[in-house]
């Protein structure tokens, strides 16, 4: 050390060099004194040089680890080469102010005058652990958020090799961990795509970004157990220390292709239950009032094709005087308003001719309350009331000319003819009956998409919805059955029928009418009565009429609480039926007028309906009669023979 402490050109360079260097430097005598620091020495541990220069160097070690300090300083000067101090083990300086900080030593012999010395070079990396801790912590959420995913996870490298997957991945493919790590991601895709995967994994590597695999194209994943499954894969590259990895979120959408399926096999069934009506034109229209769908029915009954309506806005269908005064928006407006519009007015066809219509707009709305559409139903009555007036004229010509076969054919026809009147009349509530569970099933099919929709989808409630679809659509079926009964125009047929079970049909189709006018219906049908003799059609027309009056009746300004009565009861060798109201009542004399043809107190009606069912009645041996109800309204009775044998 002489040399240096001659301060001779070569030491004043070391020093200068020594106190220049940008790690702390610290030389030390083989007796463990500190010969000479530099300023960041100074700055790294708190202390001054003078504090320093003489001094133990195990003042700047730990007191924990000062014990073995001296043997390690006996051991690099039996060996004295340049080496880092401690490979493999955490050290640590000791400040002035007590505190601890990691650092990384190198050890440089260094020949003086006095002998050997040792330079250590001293790194604090305080900030380097820090960076390394919070990488490692990262790493750690990288991996838990990967493993927690709730789709498969895998991780591959450019070459294509498995580095890393989850839990999922393991359940979905049915291989371990072990089975996967460092193998060909190939393994998981089915033998006819492996020789084009390669290149989509290059394609993918040239322009590394966040986005979907196989975009427009069905793909497939490959288990230990060689079966396939339908899956979607999103792919996202992933910066690592060893270079760009793809990171891959596959999920089994196997549970959602197979509601799909079940969902367009409904939405099928739908379809072809609503096209195949003919009796009514159904379609829907969007809020705006723009034709969405349309129906054989429509078709036939507007003569307009598919391909040329939908997309045209519902106008084209009003008169030209109904356009004028604004009558598509107000009918919208109203069934937006109230739920519900009904009319009967003039429509027209395609060919410009005009027909008369009973139309029922519905307003749809989502599970939100907000309106999506209208549903709109519409049938073509022009026939039927020139059917009745022809008819009407006919029955007047052949009971003139007392010809018994021919007015019991003209009978048959106006009894048929009051069918479908009175089913006419009901349009609104028929309608109602087959909206509602249409409507049902289109809301449910809504909702069934956007279940399907979630991520992940919730198949379970899909499912849900998709069962309530088949059910609205065999409600709706039922409805149309029972209308169809009624309506078809069929020979008197004489057999042995319980009446009950007739009169339960009746009340069933005429439920909503009742509702809707606020009538409570209440049925007291003795039980073991005979089975009677006649045409089930007929009575069950002659037990519409009699619904309906009393109905129309209560509905027409009745005080009081609306209630019908429908009874039966054995009459000797008789079945005799009920049917009482809490309506205003029969006029006060003359009673028999209100079976006469053409009497009626109705605005609209034709006056035929009790004359028909007494006609029905008569025809069958029995009788119809009238009489005022106590306290209040009206009873109609009828008897028919019975099959005393039947009786049970």
């Amino acid at each position: 050390m002489s040399s240096l402490k001659g301060e001779s050109a070569g030491g004043r360079r070391f020093r200068l060099v020594v106190d220049a260097a940008p790690n702390a430097m610290v030389m030390v005598d083989p007796s463990g004194r500190i010969i000479m620091v530099n300023a960041l020495a100074e700055r790294v541990f708190g202390y001054s040089r003078s504090e320093l220069v003489g001094q133990s160097v195990e003042m700047l070690v730990p007191e924990r680890l000062r014990s073995r300090h001296p043997e390690l300083r006996k051991t690099f000067f039996t060996d004295p080469q340049p080496r880092a101090m401690g490979a493999g083990r955490d050290l640590y300086g000791l400040r002035k102010d007590g505190g601890e900080f990691p650092i990384e030593i190198g050890l440089n012999p260094i020949e003086t005058d006095e002998g050997t010395m040792v330079l250590s070079a001293i790194v604090d990396i305080t900030a380097r652990k820090a960076a390394e801790l919070a990488l490692r912590e990262s790493e750690q959420r990288f991996r838990l958020v990967v493993e927690a995913a709730p789709n498969a996870m895998v991780m591959i490298d450019p070459a294509g090799k498995i580095v890393m997957v989850n839990a999922q991945t393991e359940r979905v493919f049915g291989y371990s961990r072990a089975e996967l790590a460092g193998q060909s991601v190939e393994m998981l895709v089915p033998e006819r795509f492996r020789s084009r995967h390669p290149e989509l994994r290059k394609s993918f590597y040239a322009d590394p970004r966040p986005r979907p695999m196989g975009a427009g194209r069905d793909l497939y994943g490959l288990r230990k157990d060689g079966s396939e499954f339908p899956i979607e894969i999103g792919l996202n590259p992933i910066e690592t220390d060893e270079g760009t990895m793809v990171l891959s979120a596959i999920v089994d959408i196997t549970g959602r292709k197979a509601a799909v399926e079940a969902l367009r096999e409904s939405e099928q069934r739908y379809s072809m239950l609503v096209d195949g009506v003919t009796d009514y034109a159904i379609y829907m229209v969007d809020p705006n009032g723009v034709v969405t769908n349309w129906n054989r029915g429509a078709q036939r009954i507007k003569g307009y094709r598919t391909e040329e309506i939908v997309g045209q806005h519902f106008s084209c269908f009003y008169t030209e005087e109904d356009r004028a005064a604004n009558a598509p928006r107000h009918s919208l407006e109203i069934a937006a308003r109230d739920g519900r519009y009904e009319s009967q007015t003039w429509r027209m066809r395609k060919d410009g001719s005009r027909f008369l219509a009973d139309v029922v707009i519905d307003a749809l709305k989502d599970d939100k309350g907000r309106l999506i559409g209208f549903a709109k139903i519409t049938r073509d009555v022009t026939e039927r009331v020139r059917a009745a007036r022809e008819l009407e004229a006919a029955r007047i010509g052949l009971v003139q000319s007392r010809a018994e076969e021919a007015l019991r054919r003209v009978q048959a026809e106006l009894a048929h003819v009051a069918r479908v009147t009175t089913l006419g009349e009901l349009t609104a509530s028929i309608a109602h009956e087959v909206n509602q569970p249409i409507a049902a099933a289109m809301l449910n099919a809504q909702a069934a998409v956007r279940w399907l929709a979630t991520q992940p989808p919730d198949l379970e409630e899909a499912n849900q919805a998709l069962t309530r679809i088949v059910e609205a659509v065999k409600r709706a079926n039922d409805v149309i059955g029972r209308i169809r009964d009624l309506v078809k125009r069929t020979p008197h047929r004489v057999d042995w029928l319980d009446i009950n079970d007739a009169i339960r049909e009746v009340v069933e189709l005429t439920r909503a009418e009742a509702v809707k006018n606020d009538v409570l219906v209440r049925m007291e049908l003795a039980d073991g009565l005979p089975h009677v003799e006649g045409d089930k059609v007929e009575l069950q027309q002659v037990v519409l009429n009699l619904i309906i009056n009393a109905v129309e009746a209560m509905g027409a300004g009745a005080k009081g609480a609306r209630e019908l009565v429908i009874s039966t009861m054995r009459a000797d060798a008789d079945v005799m039926v009920s049917v009482r109201d809490s309506g205003p009542g029969l006029p006060q004399t003359d009673v028999e007028r209100i079976f006469q043809p053409f009497h009626t107190t109705k605005p609209t009606g034709l006056g035929m309906g009790l004359s028909i069912s007494r006609s029905i009645i008569e025809a069958h041996g029995g009788r119809l009669w009238a009489s005022a109800n106590a306290p209040r309204g009206a009873v109609f009775h009828f008897k028919v023979p019975a099959d005393l044998g039947s009786a049970s």
